[in-house]
């Protein structure tokens, strides 16, 4: 019974990587129509969608790994040190863009607003 249950998870778990996967190219390849956590600056959002394909990545091959019943290190330390590091730090730019005024005295929000205009 555990071994069903752990090989449920497991695709799962595969089933959330592949979404990630998703999301984060839908994210690096869609202009203007970033979903709302992404919100920022384009390179920003480029930096979240492509952590984002890693962390998808990394989370379908260590399921794959499990299920087939290899275990391999790399891909948690891609996700530790690569896509972990990516999508935080993507995440807080879009933050810190967000409530920082700009240089020509528009705002994130009114910028955003003349884009759905």
């Amino acid at each position: 019974m555990t071994e069903l249950f752990e090989a449920a998870v497991d695709v799962f778990m595969l089933a959330v990587g592949l979404g990630c996967v998703w999301l984060g190219c839908s994210a690096t390849h869609r202009r203007h129509q970033y979903p709302e956590l992404a919100r920022g600056p384009a390179w920003a959002t480029r930096t979240w969608g492509l952590g984002f394909v890693l962390l998808g990545m990394s989370l379908a091959i260590a399921s794959v790994g499990r299920l087939t019943g290899e275990t391999w290190s790399w891909p948690s330390a891609v996700m530790r040190w690569v896509a972990g590091p990516l999508v935080v730090g993507s995440i807080l730019a879009s933050m810190l863009s967000r409530h920082r005024p700009r240089r020509n005295g528009r705002t994130a929000e009114a910028v955003d607003e003349g884009r759905r205009a």
